[in-house]
């Protein structure tokens, strides 16, 4: 048992996810000249749209923020702090969002990413997701979630 627990945010909790969105980010925000500022209206993300935690002891070590748009589940931030990562984290917090999808009227979960983080769209590859565009510094990623014809 890993000791992770997953649950819904609150606005008591916006610090501490704005924290672990910068610590997930630092080394992009360092890098990448043009990532948009990502720590930026979680009170409003928790008030508008499903954000899910990942904690242990008390501490979050991720976080999940998505909504329905008119044509899919869209993924609006998932971020992991540093030392958490690999230990399952993002693919539960993504599990979170699919289960979400699956049980509304949409196919398909979408996100966008910096073209930059060749990391991150590598790990979301390796989860199955497939890049359907590029445009300019953006990559939209998606993954269907339909359930198989039987």
């Amino acid at each position: 048992m890993t000791g992770i627990s997953y649950r819904a945010a609150s606005p008591d909790d916006t610090e501490a996810i704005q924290t672990c969105i910068a610590r997930a980010y630092a080394a992009a925000l360092r890098d990448i000249a043009d990532l948009p500022d990502v720590t930026s209206g979680v009170r409003e993300d928790i008030a508008a749209n499903t954000v899910t935690v990942a904690e242990e002891v008390k501490r979050i070590l991720g976080v999940v923020i998505f909504g329905e748009t008119p044509d899919a589940v869209m993924i609006f931030n998932l971020a992991v702090i540093p030392e958490a990562r690999g230990r399952g984290v993002a693919r539960q917090l993504l599990d979170v969002a699919e289960a979400s999808a699956r049980g509304s009227s949409h196919s398909f979960l979408r996100l966008r990413t910096h073209k930059l983080m060749e990391d991150t769209r590598s790990i979301y590859g390796h989860l199955g997701w497939s890049e359907v565009e590029v445009s300019g510094n953006t990559v939209l990623l998606e993954k269907s979630v339909a359930s198989p014809v039987t």
